[in-house]
């Protein structure tokens, strides 16, 4: 069975299959007749395929059988023997399963062991996305869809499989490793490492490339730092658990700016002996996904500024927003529960569930934090906040108050803790108190924030009262 892409199809059928697209909400059952019979004869075009099960669901529903999980278990080896027996045939009676149940795990299945065996890992991974779509809470299902992608070489398509299914099961081994292999990939990709030659060919190919290059211009930092992960590359191969040497690699990337090589590089080194008990890395490790996601946001910001209108890059990037928080969140919850005495992880994990608005979950960490002197006052700021957000302004001017009389200076903290006291008076009408906080940190500084149109409005009030 070969690949056919929907612009390759007949003119004709191309206008159906979007006219049956259109149908999808008002007449799914009119899609479903006329994507059947358009997929009988193009069997490799997964558009329509895809487009096919929208419609099939839109039909039929999405529910699952009690028994599913069950029945899929018992019958993989049949399965199995289908598709090694006749993987077309395999596939067409799956797709008549389908018809009458879209969510049938084991003819997704089918699909999805037919795919392979035909060498189409795009139709594989389509089986893969639909049991991941119907069944997110089986793992195997994501780890089996990411190393498809990297059997067909779509790294880019693997690292996001397996960066979904690690959003729903934070630390599984087989995901990681899955990111591990895709991430690899891609840097033999960039150096072309992965053609016929051994790892010291391609370094001396490189170095030839390079000393021509010097000989014209000034070679450039990036260029420079990724010839030497390659050298360091080679290294590896020999001392596998040199975790100095993942260092090294690490570093190279990160200085050529190549996030997805350099965090690749650093989930290896974790696992060599050395590596499982250095918790350095895994802060590290976080920091640079971290960091991706958030040059990522500065692009799409950037293309934004260039053009308002663009709809897509400004929802491409509030998605990118809520998962970097998902990802601060979850990366802090994982740290506190294996280091519960480290009352730093406490503070950053309370900030982070304030910053969700969690507010109960936040007191409670932050409460933890005030054991260490370090995060005492901020974390009195913070729970104060927390109050004050959740209207329990007795009980937020009381933790305000307290940090307000511990923090000696008129530093930034204390400022922050003031004016935050002056807000939630405020929130609470008291107009009188709040402008009495303000001032103090008028006196000290008149153009902090906001506080001398607060102080000069409050005086206007004054005298239009008196008037």
């Amino acid at each position: 069975m070969k690949k056919v892409a929907l612009t390759e199809l007949d003119p004709r059928l191309q206008k159906q299959i979007a006219a049956a697209d259109q149908q999808l909400k008002t007449n799914p059952q009119y899609a479903i007749e006329i994507l059947s019979g358009i997929l009988v004869r193009n069997p490799g075009c997964i558009e329509v395929r895809r487009t096919l099960r929208k419609a099939q669901k839109a039909v039929l529903g999405t529910k699952k059988g009690l028994f599913d999980g069950l029945t899929s278990a018992l019958t993989s080896g049949k399965i199995a023997k289908a598709v090694e027996a006749d993987p077309v045939a395999a596939i067409i009676a799956a797709e008549e399963a389908l018809a009458k149940k879209p969510t049938d795990a084991n003819a997704n299945k089918t699909i999805a062991l037919a795919g392979i065996k035909l060498e189409f890992f795009e139709l594989a991974a389509f089986g893969y996305e639909e049991l991941c779509a119907n069944a997110p809470t089986e793992v195997q299902h994501f780890i089996d869809l990411a190393n498809t992608w990297i059997a067909g070489g779509e790294n880019d398509a693997a690292l996001d499989a397996a960066d979904k299914g690690l959003k729903l099961f934070p630390g599984n081994g087989d995901l990681q490793e899955s990111v591990r292999r895709a991430s690899v990939n891609k840097t033999m990709k960039k150096g072309n490492w992965e053609d016929k030659g051994d790892f010291q060919s391609k370094l001396k190919d490189k170095d030839e490339a390079l000393r021509i290059e010097q000989a014209s211009r000034t070679v450039t930092d990036s260029a420079t730092a990724l010839t030497q992960a390659a050298d360091v590359a080679i290294k590896i191969q020999a001392s596998p658990d040199s975790l100095d040497l993942y260092r090294d690699i690490v570093r190279l990337f990160v200085a050529a700016e190549d996030l997805d090589s350099a965090i690749a590089w650093l989930q290896r080194g974790r696992l060599t002996t050395l590596g499982k008990a250095d918790t350095s890395l895994e802060r590290q490790e976080s920091d640079l996904i971290t960091r991706r996601y958030e040059r990522t946001s500065k692009q799409l910001r950037e293309v934004i500024a260039a053009n308002p209108a663009d709809t897509a890059s400004k929802e491409a990037l509030a998605k990118n927003e809520t998962d970097l928080a998902e990802f601060r969140l979850a990366t802090a919850t994982s740290i506190v529960e294996r280091y519960p005495n480290d009352y730093s992880f406490r503070y950053e994990l309370g900030m982070l569930l304030l910053a969700a608005n969690r507010l109960d979950e936040s007191v409670q960490q932050l409460q933890y934090s005030q054991r260490n002197p370090k995060f005492r006052q901020p974390s009195l700021l913070a729970i104060g906040r927390a109050f004050t957000l959740a209207g329990k302004f007795d009980l937020a001017i009381e933790q305000l108050t307290v940090a307000k009389s511990e923090v000696q200076l008129m530093n930034d903290l204390k400022k922050e803790i003031i004016y935050s006291l002056g807000d939630t008076f405020e929130k609470m009408g008291k107009s009188k108190e709040a402008v009495d906080e303000y001032k103090i940190i008028y006196m000290a500084e008149s153009g902090y924030r906001d506080v001398a149109k607060k102080i000069n409005d409050f005086y206007e009030r004054q005298k239009g009262a008196s008037a």
